[in-house]
């Protein structure tokens, strides 16, 4: 018991002291390694480019993920590999809708609102 107590007392504990300890100064050497973590390796390019499919698809920007499939089914046509080919028709199929269905709506918003200002223009001129 005696020799805990005169550790104690001897060393200041982190509260106690009125200036902080000064941290050490680092080697060039070692700055450069810290500031370069270990990355992971990169994923292979269909996953990456299967994944910004979804993103783009999550976010209802159907020319951009049309782009990106078109490219994904490309690759795997040319890779040879007959399931993901299969699955990315099925896909560009339901993207390449979903692109016509938006750029319609886009057409009758725009349609709409033409209307809307010629009857706008018709009211004010009578």
């Amino acid at each position: 018991m005696a020799k805990a107590s005169k550790q104690s007392a001897a060393a200041p504990a982190p509260e106690q002291s009125a200036v902080a300890p000064s941290k050490p100064a680092k080697r060039p050497a070692q700055r450069a390694t810290e500031a370069k973590p270990p990355q992971p390796p990169p994923p292979p390019a269909s996953t990456d480019l299967l994944s910004q499919t979804v993103l783009f698809c999550q976010e209802q920007r159907w020319r951009e993920a049309l782009l990106v499939c078109r490219r994904v089914l490309e690759r795997a046509r040319n890779d040879g590999n007959e399931p993901l080919v299969q699955s990315m028709t099925g896909a560009h199929t339901k993207i390449e809708y979903s692109l016509r269905r938006q750029m319609a709506a886009a057409a009758v918003q725009a349609a709409a609102k033409l209307v809307q200002k010629e009857f706008l223009l018709n009211v004010a001129s009578e």
